[in-house]
């Protein structure tokens, strides 16, 4: 497999959510830090995004019980892009979601790391000058509504151990969607 071709699904959620409102020649989401060695995340943000829909704005009440529902995403997790795959391991530190992508050939070997925060009572993400917040956490889901260049996401429990992640943004004016999902790893 191409060290290049290898994504996070973090990562494409917030470079993707960067892109909103722009052409698909600037929505290249090969991403830094996420073994890609030459390769640099080639995303414009659109400073006349639309702020999100009305009800989709980021809550500012959340506390550290709300954070410990979302406890259901520990562990070790396969997705797939399309045809390729990638590892992401999601962890709790207090109130700190860590999300670790791994090296698919070294599964040890951490590539980027990316941390959701409770922070004022707010649980959000930060990656450059994009972010994006829960606009709502449940016992099977978190929605995140973008804040800064980000775009809305979803992680969505499912029967078996499983979850998935949907990715919501515009592009050429035109919403898109794309799903993941996330599989326990197994070596």
């Amino acid at each position: 497999m191409s060290k290049l071709s290898r994504i996070t699904l973090i990562t494409i959620t917030l470079a993707v959510g960067a892109c909103t409102g722009c052409s698909s020649k600037q929505a290249n989401t090969n991403t830094a830090g996420s073994n890609t060695a030459n390769t640099n995340t080639n995303v414009t943000a659109n400073s006349n995004a639309a702020p999100p829909a009305a009800g989709q704005v980021p809550a500012k009440t959340f506390t550290a019980d709300d954070v410990a529902k979302l406890k259901w995403l520990e562990g070790t997790w396969r997705g797939m892009d399309d045809n390729e795959p990638f590892v992401e391991r999601y962890h709790f530190d207090g109130t700190t979601m860590i999300v670790e992508s791994l090296s698919d050939d070294d599964p040890s070997k951490v590539e980027d790391t990316s941390r959701f925060e409770l922070k004022d009572g707010e649980f959000g993400i930060q990656k450059g000058d994009s972010r994006s917040a829960a606009s709502e956490i449940t016992d099977d889901h978190v929605q995140f509504v973008p804040v800064k260049g980000g775009n809305s996401f979803r992680f969505e429990r499912q029967p078996g151990g499983t979850w998935r992640a949907v990715l919501e943004w515009t592009e050429d004016n035109k919403p898109q969607r794309k799903e993941y999902k996330m599989e326990p790893y197994k070596k």
